[in-house]
């Protein structure tokens, strides 16, 4: 069993769509879909916004569902200037920016009394992506980024991503890693473009989310098949 979490309605939309044998049950008001995708048993949830939500969500798929893996299937904020709103970053790891106990010795990004700075990515489904040849849309591999804000500025966006050397951002990812870390779960961080390295990060975000999540969709169903 695969578990699979998306994070907005747009994600949630995209894969409801397209599983059969839907069957669905509620734990602390979140809703769970049990049945089949390409052919392979997963449950799908969706997360809502933000690094609490997704950490209970991924809490409760783990613990309930005993799914053996994760997929986090999502958009993202360009980092860096070669991505372009539509293209597709797998995370080989992550690490939450907006974690700040520098003040104590640790890295910049780093949990306290955890050893781990960045939460590697699973290396068989990484591998699994990268033998795909039908994805039409633009792959990276790198560093993703997680904080509880939405990272507008253009010039906050450049300096997140040369001080972390990472791709993009967002507002979940770290959280689910996190939690699959502690819970000997492996994971895949997916996360398609849906604003530029830009000032217009809103407006770009409203105008292509949707396509991001469809892009999203279509390397989850390559990874199942």
């Amino acid at each position: 069993m695969i578990g699979i979490i998306g994070a907005v309605d747009q994600e949630a939309i995209e894969i409801k769509k397209e599983m059969i044998d839907v069957i669905q049950e509620e734990i602390g008001g979140i809703s769970f879909y049990k049945g089949k995708l390409c052919g392979k048993d997963i449950v799908f949830v969706q997360s809502g916004i933000g690094k609490v939500n997704a950490a209970l969500t991924a809490t409760l798929l783990i613990d309930r569902f005993d799914v053996e893996k994760v997929i986090f299937s999502g958009v993202a904020g360009s980092l860096n200037k070669e991505l372009n709103v539509g293209d597709i970053v797998i995370g080989t790891d992550v690490v939450q920016h907006d974690v700040d106990a520098t003040e104590f010795g640790y890295k910049l990004g780093q949990i306290p009394q955890m050893k781990e700075w960045a939460f590697e990515g699973d290396k068989e489904l990484i591998e699994k992506v990268k033998s795909l040849r039908e994805s039409k849309e633009r792959l990276f591999f790198g560093r993703i980024l997680t904080g509880d804000q939405f990272v507008s500025k253009k010039d906050v966006k450049i300096s997140l991503g040369s001080d972390f050397s990472a791709l993009c951002v967002d507002m979940e990812s770290g959280a689910v890693a996190q939690v699959c870390t502690r819970l000997g779960k492996g994971f895949l961080i997916i996360r398609s473009i849906s604003d530029s390295i830009t000032d217009e990060s809103g407006m770009e975000y409203n105008k292509f989310v949707e396509l991001a999540a469809k892009n999203s969709k279509k390397l989850v169903k390559g990874i199942l098949r």
